[in-house]
């Protein structure tokens, strides 16, 4: 009986503490807001957003408003915000804001023959402007 309640005491322990992880403040000043990436003909849009107690942002591509926008989970790494690629889904993308800038960078991700997910092609960078 000890042993089954020494059991779930440390269970219990490890789930009330998995939420460790905070964002710092001056990460999520720097990427909260709405970026906008336009050239002659088309307009890219994107609004990166900060929930209280997540330890990730919650990237919204809105796009040029024609097809219904889309949502991702970015995670912090040192000051870079990553969201993973998905094959079929989503590319690998990177952000960083250097000079009040975003600059979002894509790469294509492809499965192996193993089930494994791999980067491929160029690296395409874009830079957004913040208009919120």
């Amino acid at each position: 009986m000890k042993t089954l309640l020494f059991t779930l005491f440390f269970l219990s322990a490890g789930f009330s503490f998995a939420q460790t992880t905070t964002i710092p403040e001056n990460i999520k000043s720097a990427f909260e807001g709405t970026w906008q990436y336009t050239t002659k003909y088309q307009s890219n849009t994107v609004i990166i957003k900060f929930e209280p107690g997540k330890n990730y942002a919650l990237f919204t591509d809105i796009g040029s408003g024609e097809a219904p926008a889309r949502n991702f989970q970015a995670t912090v790494k040192d000051k870079v915000l990553v969201i993973p690629g998905q094959p079929g889904q989503n590319d690998y993308i990177e952000m960083q804001v250097l000079n009040g800038k975003l600059q979002l960078s894509t790469q294509l991700v492809s499965q192996d023959e193993k089930g494994n997910i791999q980067r491929t092609g160029s690296i395409e960078k874009r830079i957004f402007k913040r208009i919120k």
